[in-house]
């Protein structure tokens, strides 16, 4: 299975209406009004933000600590500027990073994002739907889309299922939930890529998911991010 991080920094490159949609924090909060991703996208998502452009994205997780795939923290650097869907910034200190999953765990002011409600500990069914939000720069916030495979593990990014989605690069580290607005997991990866990353690179926009609608997306199991980031801030929390 080859591998891309989906978190990736996007400038505009002269593509007419088809990237006229900007995606920050702020937006993408507007864009879920009216959908399952609309409580966590106002009150348990930020934007990480690199040079002022999103690179990705973060989820809360308990009153000092957020969650979000540890590519999406380019050099590995050890912080972040997050903003959140009104608007506000923080620094953000990075406190783990699992060893087992591409998760890591970031320190912020306490009470800066709410921890969204989780899904019962249960495999999402083969067809559910599903809502993600995400902070792409260029392009829809907000995708909706299906479960493809209820279970699955992906080599480097841990266990959790794939879904049918038209998610962006930018997308990383961000919330996917439910019909029920519900958390089931965090957007991680394309695991069947082609040539979307290369040509990412060199434009620094994601053209191949604004024109292919329907992609296969690594979706990392909330429960399991969870578990181990309780098992890295036991060692680790100051």
């Amino acid at each position: 299975m080859q591998r891309s991080a989906m978190g990736r920094r996007g400038f505009l490159v002269g593509m007419g209406s088809l990237l006229s949609a900007c995606a920050t924090a702020p937006e993408t909060a507007r864009q879920a009004l009216g959908t399952p991703a609309e409580q966590v996208a106002a009150t348990g998502f930020a934007a990480v933000q690199e040079m002022g452009a999103p690179r990705g994205a973060v989820v809360g997780f308990d009153p000092h600590h957020v969650l979000t795939c540890a590519h999406v923290l380019a050099g590995g650097q050890g912080e972040a500027t997050l903003r959140r869907a009104d608007g506000v910034e923080v620094r953000a200190r990075l406190v783990a990073r699992s060893p087992r999953m591409d998760l890591a765990v970031l320190r912020v002011p306490e009470g800066f994002l709410a921890a969204p409600p989780l899904s019962g500990a249960r495999l999402p069914a083969t067809g559910e739907a599903v809502w993600a939000a995400g902070a792409p720069g260029l392009g829809a916030g907000i995708a909706q889309g299906h479960v493809e495979a209820p279970d699955a593990e992906m080599p480097g990014f841990g266990r959790g299922f794939t879904a049918r989605m038209p998610a962006l690069m930018g997308y990383s580290g961000g919330p996917v939930v439910d019909r029920a607005g519900q958390l089931l997991g965090l957007t991680a990866a394309l695991p069947d890529q082609g040539a979307a990353g290369a040509l990412a690179l060199l434009t620094g926009a994601d053209l191949d998911g604004l024109v292919r609608r329907q992609r296969q997306v690594f979706v990392l199991s909330i429960h399991r991010a969870g578990a181990e980031a309780s098992r890295l801030l036991g060692r680790t929390a100051a």
